[in-house]
């Protein structure tokens, strides 16, 4: 539908002017001293419900996310610190502040993510004024997709994977601005006044502001590409007559300040590849990013000087798109980073289900099939739209009309497109995952605030202090959304990643243990054991695909506690490479025929021969039991066809479930139950089992789920069938240590019960 050029530009005048940063920087400055201020108060303002005793592990709270520890270990010590931008970021504050690394981890979330909020309000006043982005500025950052990810103890690059691609977004489009006409269907009636030589020295230091942006993740890099090309598109689509060559040179000046030896060192600059600087033994990051520099300075020497009358073949619009073309061909930032994006994303969408086929093509297929662990991680869960516009908005229809202003703001401010990705990707998390929720809220409430602030300033526009009233709707409307989002979220529940004697377990094994040796733990604990423990684990976040975790999900499934042993023994013998990162026992069975998977398995499992290595412990936790439906489809997971059984459990929260030690029956609060085989109950001071034989030929016999496993500490107790219940993580948490299947294959070092137990592995 075209927009009829009279009542286009009738809302461009409604719109108001252009912001300037000269006339408003003090205003801007003191309001977003403020926003940042009333933001942190509120996150802080949760605090004390991590006051609790249980909550606390030798003087540090406990963290909210598994990742948080990854980032900590290293800072700690463990692993190479290099490299890990939140890891020497910790390391850091400690070591100027003094402050401890689980404070360091516990309070930072709240100090950055706070952040968001001021770049919300500069968003809010680029689009429409000083005061139009209070209310997104006090909001922005508080939205139930960002906040349940970035709570206190969430310490984990969620903390900058919004907030740097949002405050990189603004900076393109605060510099784009300069040269694109005031509206999409408007044209100037002169050519921009600004200074051109200006625009390139702010786009160098934009380029620098933005290299520190992408260091504290690999996937913030790629979106900043992609908003980079998506800034060409945008500035050559409404560029200002004779804006287009300055508009050019400005983006070439930024990519060389801010790309080449991005994250991780991935983006190169042709011909200084890594190959040719490691052949010549130079320092790659000083040699890339100083030529870089190096260049973008000479480029603004030469186009300065072209503007005063000399070189002035390169400031044509031709010379400067060559130029810029150069730019991105050397540092590789479409093959590299557009590329990965885009097989990233199918991997969100296609990944979720379905299994990992190792196999060549051919006849004869080698290796295992593997598990996909997508499937059992929460973040790719998948929630319908509604859900996703409320965890971006608040409330559902909020989001949606959050939406409608948004046309209306892009259509009047071209600087908006900018905040479009965002938006699209929290309506993708439809399909990419929950996650995703995260990244679009805050750009839902800039255009939701943008789009009040026009429609009070057309009745507020009649009245004398018109500024005054502005300022009062915005602040109103922020103190509410505040006040309804203390009460909602003052409700939720923490999450703690483990417990207090879980965590004091670990902390002992540290202790005990000699440098070198191998924690074998289900994922999910792998990162908190390598900082509590400071020991390497087989897995843990970062080392969770089906390959890596079918060994310590098989050794915890089997029933059998030697084959555990056999498991561990065999796969103990290939260390990963590099050094420091787990076990690699695929490598061992990429190679075999997939229809003698299975035998070459067994055989290998029935060896005795296996060579000492450093010492293996292993450690079984009640949370592993409430796993217990995914850790037995990953263990008993069929390498060659691709099958597998799975445990069933029930788990019941304190108060949910009665029981009758008398008669082995239960009943939950709905008044379901039935009897059940046998009840172990799990003591700090010891294990106390029940039978019941002749529960077994009752027509009252609970179906498939027999067997009572009561937690009398966490007041929790969980229903297991027989795959759970005679699982070997199961018998090692459960079971007497010198029971004779248990104690020649297994020793007892470590018992916190009913939380944990850590055994060294029998060599």
């Amino acid at each position: 539908m075209r927009i009829p050029g009279e009542m286009y530009h009738r809302g461009l005048k409604h719109a108001g002017p252009a912001p300037s940063w000269s006339a408003d920087w003090r205003t801007v400055g003191v309001y977003g001293v403020c926003v940042y201020l009333i933001v942190l108060a509120f996150r802080l303002s949760f605090a004390g419900r991590w006051d609790h005793p249980e909550l606390w592990v030798a003087g540090e709270r406990i963290l909210a996310t598994h990742d948080a520890y990854y980032w900590l270990a290293k800072a700690k010590g463990l692993g190479v610190l290099s490299g890990y931008a939140l890891a020497e970021f910790a390391a850091l504050v400690n070591q100027v502040t003094g402050a401890g690394l689980g404070a360091i981890g516990f309070w930072s979330p709240a100090i950055v993510v706070s952040l968001v909020g001021v770049v919300c309000y500069l968003w809010g006043w680029l689009l429409g004024g000083v005061n139009a982005g209070v209310l997104a500025g006090l909001i922005g950052s508080l939205t139930p997709g960002l906040f349940y990810r970035t709570r206190l103890g969430y310490f984990d690059t969620d903390m900058f994977t919004l907030l740097m691609p949002m405050l990189i977004a603004w900076l393109l489009a605060f510099w784009a601005r300069q040269h694109m006409r005031s509206g999409w269907f408007t044209r100037d009636p002169e050519p921009a006044s600004s200074n051109a030589a200006q625009t390139l020295w702010m786009a160098l230091a934009f380029g620098l502001a933005t290299r520190f942006a992408c260091i504290w993740h690999n996937d913030i890099l790629n979106i900043v590409i992609l908003y980079f090309f998506m800034t060409i598109a945008v500035v050559m689509l409404n560029c200002r007559p004779g804006q287009r060559a300055p508009a050019l040179q400005g983006l070439a000046i930024f990519a060389l300040a801010a790309f080449p030896g991005g994250a991780f060192g991935r983006l190169e600059l042709w011909p200084l590849t890594r190959q040719v600087i490691s052949e010549l033994a130079i320092p790659y990051y000083p040699v890339i990013i100083g030529t870089s520099l190096a260049l973008a300075l000479g480029l603004i020497f030469l186009w300065k000087n072209s503007a005063r009358g000399r070189f002035q073949f390169l400031s044509s619009v031709w010379a400067s798109a060559l130029v810029l073309f150069a730019v991105v061909l050397a540092t590789r930032l479409l093959d590299e980073s557009v590329a990965y994006s885009a097989a990233k994303l199918v991997s969100y969408l296609t990944g979720a289900a379905g299994t990992i086929d190792s196999g060549a093509a051919g006849a004869e297929f080698l290796g295992p099939i593997y598990p996909s662990i997508l499937q059992s991680i929460i973040e790719v869960r998948l929630e319908p739209l509604s859900a996703i516009m409320e965890r971006g908005a608040f409330f559902p229809w909020l989001g949606w009309v959050a939406v409608l202003f948004g046309v209306v703001v892009v259509a009047l401010r071209p600087a908006a497109a900018f905040l479009l990705p965002l938006i699209a990707l929290q309506l993708a998390s439809v399909k990419l995952g929950i996650r995703f929720s995260m990244f679009g809220g805050a750009a839902l409430c800039v255009m939701l605030g943008v789009g009040v602030y026009w429609l009070v300033s057309a009745v507020s526009c009649r009245f004398e202090r018109k500024a005054v009233i502005d300022f009062a709707v915005q602040a109103v409307l922020g103190a509410g959304f505040l006040v309804y989002c203390h009460v909602q979220y003052a409700s939720l529940s923490l999450t703690p990643v483990l417990s207090r004697q879980h965590a004091e377990a670990m902390q002992e094994l540290g202790k005990r243990s000699e440098p070198g040796s191998m924690v074998w733990t289900w994922w999910d604990w792998g990162y908190a054991a390598q900082y509590y423990a400071g020991l390497e684990t087989v897995a843990d976040g970062g080392k969770h695909a089906g390959r890596d975790v079918y060994p310590i999900a098989f050794a915890m499934t089997t029933p059998s506690p030697k084959l555990a042993n056999r498991m561990i023994a065999f796969s103990a013998q290939y260390p990963e490479t590099p050094p420091n990162i787990g076990l690699a026992p695929a490598r061992e069975w990429d190679s075999i025929p997939r229809d003698q998977i299975v035998e070459t398995l067994e055989g290998q499992l029935s060896r005795q021969d296996y060579p000492a290595t450093p010492r293996q412990y292993f450690i079984v936790t009640w949370n592993d039991l409430t796993l217990a439906k995914w850790i037995s489809h990953f263990g008993n997971w069929n390498l060659e066809t691709g099958t597998t059984r799975e445990a069933k459990v029930n788990i019941y929260q304190p108060g949910e479930l009665g029981f009758n030690v008398e008669r082995g029956g239960v009943m939950d609060r709905k008044g379901g139950g039935g009897l059940v085989k046998d009840i172990t109950v799990l003591e700090p001071d010891g294990v106390n089992r029940r039978g019941y034989p002749l529960n077994a030929l009752s027509p009252q016999l609970l179906p498939k789920v027999h067997h009572l496993i009561i937690n009398m500490v966490s007041k929790q107790s969980v229903v297991l069938d027989s795959i759970g219940y005679g699982s070997t993580m199961a018998r090692l948490l459960t079971a007497d240590p010198d029971d004779p299947d248990i104690a020649p294959y297994f020793t007892l070092v470590v018992d916190r019960l009913p939380f944990a137990r850590i055994y060294e592995v029998v060599q």
